[in-house]
């Protein structure tokens, strides 16, 4: 695992003070090994965090160069033996993963990016042509940002030494901020500051004579459809995918860790790295998180706010599974949300489930756990449920009616939200539509003119226009402006465990684009080609179970036992100008107090999920707003 930056003029030679602040600010990650390289006008340094398993550690790989070209990548290639037959080159396990990019790059230009399978990113300085190209994956684990002036073009796959290269000119963006606060994908590859962008998966950039080209390699929504002789092969080639999916990225691990729920695609993911791991009489360690404290009374039925109840039996079920419980009983909410706006150096739509998964990093790393398995994108290939053919009764009298509630529809929930429509209507001062879940302030959302910038990008507030068909499918497993391997790849850097999502595999995107709708809604079961596959490999319990988890079930709790430091912090942003012109305080105060007075209502699992949000937008305009606001 590496973290690469680098710098690039146009006019004039690097200042030396601007390469030590892009240093300075990746050291904290403690690298192995380290190398630089330096000319007149550009300035590469790629550092090694944890131990590599395979023959690639040599600090003289780290920045390769072959014909007046330089190339530096945090890569995990799975197509070798593919690519190095198309090079006509012996397999060779000597070639570093530097050497073969830049082969490639000599062969095919600029665009051998759509050749390479795996996670990784990639920048290569061509000194004859003065031209950097930077590049990655398609939806991996990974991030590479850059931040382009009219003198420089600097780039890292961590964003803070572009933060610090210049930290006086650094502004908020405003636009990523409130997608924050109400949790609208704002389609863009804006990062939480106006100077510095992010690198669209499947996409790379050109730098040329100071000008900045953008091109998209791979586009998801272009694999064709997929006809085979019967539903078995469906299956069977399923199968095979999804276990090269694994395989791919565990294949160099010593100490393998996996995240484990009681949802599918975690429990497939740590099922199929079992079964590998069992073939060499190697054990994995599962990781499972659950609430410090029964929650589940005041969680419907269909919740499962413990999800050890499926993740024990399926570490027992599997034989070579060493299973860890997390609690997080020692996790400060509101410290962890500070520390976690430390590392990713930006507002977390998610803050209230950071506690867990840096107490899974902990407890992982005490382990020494070298990769850890996730499957956040699971939802959209692996346990995709396909989309209903044609219009369902109760999907056609939900339209008629125009009902947009979130709870389940019924007679009561549907005079519920007559209801509460009609006092809307009548009401002249009618709250927007975000109301309910954010706490962005009035003023801000209109000097913004929020509600046009969400209708320019087919954002719909109340979250109930989603999309049943092919499009809305590729909508969900394609997203154009994903961030989410960021987040991972920021974890796997603070910790130096290498971490992968089998999920967001490019192959097994592709096959699970390609595989006709009938194929998820087959004989009367719903994620058909799962179950099918997974058959006597995944408990019955599990296969057949009707509920679905929840994590930090117990957030409202754990706010209730930090009572006096949430209510000190919140009283702390009344004296800030900037956090009370892009927040509501005074709302915020009141969403405490209502979690205080009964942590167990049914409500107040979302307000705790609101306000850990609110919190962590607040907490980053603190951090900034002393050069930034000038309202």
């Amino acid at each position: 695992m590496n973290l690469f930056s680098g710098i690039h003029t146009f006019q004039s030679q690097i200042l030396n003070e601007s390469i030590d602040r892009l240093k300075m600010s990746t050291r904290k990650f403690k690298p192995l090994q380290e190398l630089e390289h330096r000319e007149v006008n550009l300035f590469l340094e790629n550092l090694t965090l944890n131990k590599q398993i395979n023959k690639e550690d040599d600090s003289h790989h780290l920045i390769y160069s072959e014909n007046d070209c330089w190339v530096v990548s945090n890569s995990r290639i799975d197509n070798r033996e593919e690519l190095l037959n198309l090079l006509s080159l012996q397999v060779n396990d000597h070639l570093s993963d530097n050497a073969l990019l830049l082969k490639m790059y000599h062969e095919y230009g600029n665009e051998f990016v759509k050749k390479i399978e795996g996670d990784w990113t990639l920048a290569i300085w061509n000194q004859a042509k003065q031209e950097l190209l930077i590049a990655r994956d398609q939806l991996g684990i990974s991030a590479l940002y850059y931040r382009l002036t009219d003198e420089y073009m600097a780039f890292s796959t961590y964003i803070k030494g572009l933060i610090e290269i210049d930290s006086h000119s650094i502004k908020i963006d405003e636009v990523y901020l409130a997608g924050i606060m109400t949790a609208w994908n704002t389609q863009s590859n804006n990062t939480a500051f106006v100077n510095i962008q992010y690198l669209p998966p499947a996409h790379y950039g050109l730098v040329k004579n100071g000008e900045f080209t953008l091109h998209r390699y791979w586009i998801a929504e272009n694999t064709p459809e997929l006809h085979l002789e019967s539903e078995m092969d469906y299956v069977k080639q399923f199968s095979d995918v999804l276990e090269q999916s694994v395989k791919n990225r565990i294949r160099h691990a010593k100490n393998l860790g996996s995240q484990l729920s009681s949802g599918f695609d975690s429990s497939t993911i740590t099922t199929v790295a079992a079964e590998i791991f069992k073939k060499d009489k190697k054990r994995l360690t599962a990781f499972t998180s659950i609430p410090k404290e029964k929650t589940s009374d005041y969680f419907p039925e269909h919740t499962a706010t413990d999800e050890s109840y499926l993740s024990i039996p399926t570490a027992q079920f599997l034989g070579n599974v060493d299973h860890i419980i997390v609690q997080s009983e020692n996790q400060s909410i509101i410290k962890n949300i500070y520390d976690s706006l430390e590392l990713h150096h930006a507002p977390l739509h998610a803050a209230g489930n950071m506690f867990w998964i840096h107490q899974i990093y902990l407890d992982a790393q005490s382990k020494d756990i070298d990769t850890m398995l996730i499957g956040q994108s699971g939802n959209t290939t692996l346990s995709w449920t396909g989309y209903p053919e044609g219009l369902q009764i109760k999907r056609l009298i939900k339209r008629i009616l125009g009902y947009k509630g979130k709870e389940k529809f019924s007679p009561t929930s549907y005079l519920q939200y007559l209801i509460a429509e009609i006092k809307n209507k009548l009401n002249s001062n009618r709250l927007p539509s975000w109301d309910s879940y954010s706490f962005i302030s009035n003023q801000f959302a209109q000097d913004l003119d929020l509600i046009q910038k969400m209708k320019e990008t087919g954002h719909d507030p109340t979250f109930s226009n989603s999309i049943h068909n092919k499009k809305g499918h590729i909508n969900f497993i394609n997203p154009l402006f994903s961030k989410i391997g960021a987040l991972w790849q920021d974890l796997a850097y603070h910790y130096h465990i290498s971490t992968y999502d089998p999920s967001t595999d490019k192959r097994l995107v592709e096959y699970c684009i390609s595989v006709p709708n009938q194929y998820y809604q087959r004989h009367n079961t719903n994620k058909w080609l799962l179950k099918t596959a997974m058959k006597g490999r995944l408990l019955g319990n599990l296969i057949h179970q009707k509920k679905k988890g929840r994590q930090a079930t117990d957030l409202a709790i754990r706010i209730q036992s930090e009572a006096s430091e949430f209510q000190e912090l919140l009283k702390s942003f009344r004296s800030n100008k900037a956090i009370q012109y892009y927040l509501d305080c005074q709302k915020m105060e009141t969403c405490l107090e209502r979690i205080l007075e009964n942590p167990r209502k049914k409500e107040a699992y979302n307000d705790s999920i609101f306000l850990t949000r609110g919190i962590s937008c607040a907490l980053f305009i603190q951090k900034y707003d002393k050069r930034l606001y000038k309202k």
